[in-house]
């Protein structure tokens, strides 16, 4: 009986450190159930920076080559002489890295007035429509996984709890064996952490014996605590 208050003790104490580490909890459960998420956001932005990255790379080599060694041909060098200093231009400029409109102000006055409105098609697909999806995506992984953790630990902790209240090991709680930790202060804080009164103890045990059969198995337990 001391060893079964003992475990029962320490089931307290871990819901109470919880109880103050939920916010620590929910970050570290957010951060690694969001990887996968973040993998998927870094191909699809890598694809979409690279084939902006070829055309417009191709339309400065053009110009380049038609106006070898002149100002503005050097001026387009600078963020489109490469494609992969145009997939960088391109995704400092959607990252805060670059202003956008020292990249394009370039194009626009030595290629095509039109490439202004690709290129802020680009920004504003990127920034607003890719961002704001990643964004949601992001956001239901983390609480459909905080969730899912929360009702994890819960189960865990219930199957522990329900060893300690089952005396004689026969996989059922009897009333008797419940009311015989009634007077126990580690349960009374334990029905105060689940905002449940001790007076209610016997009205709890009713409502989860649903077959009337006197007793709980493991299943009514989990069940009716969840």
């Amino acid at each position: 009986r001391m060893l079964r208050i003992l475990r029962l003790i320490r089931i307290i104490r871990v819901v109470r450190l919880l109880r103050y580490m939920s916010e620590l909890r929910t970050i570290v459960v957010s951060i690694t159930s969001s990887l996968r998420p973040l993998l998927s956001t870094i191909v699809l932005l890598a694809l979409l920076v690279f084939i902006s990255g070829v055309y417009f790379t191709e339309l400065a080599l053009i110009y380049r080559i038609d106006h070898v060694g002149t100002e503005e041909a050097k001026e387009l060098e600078e963020f489109f002489g490469t494609l992969g200093g145009a997939a960088m231009s391109l995704f400092q400029t959607v990252t805060g890295g670059l202003e956008w409109r020292a990249l394009v102000t370039p194009l626009m006055q030595h290629i095509s007035p039109l490439l202004g409105f690709v290129y802020a098609f680009y920004i504003i697909f990127t920034s607003m429509a890719l961002m704001n999806i990643v964004t949601g995506v992001f956001v239901e992984s983390a609480l459909q996984r905080g969730r899912e953790d929360k009702d994890m630990y819960m189960i865990n902790h219930l199957k522990e709890l329900f060893g300690v209240l089952d005396e004689n090991n026969s996989g059922m709680i009897s009333w008797n064996e419940l009311e015989n930790h009634l007077d126990s202060p580690q349960l009374q804080a334990f029905f105060q952490e689940i905002d449940i009164d001790v007076s209610e103890a016997r009205g709890l045990f009713m409502l989860l014996d649903r077959d009337s059969s006197g007793t709980i198995d493991a299943d009514e337990f989990l069940s009716g605590c969840l």
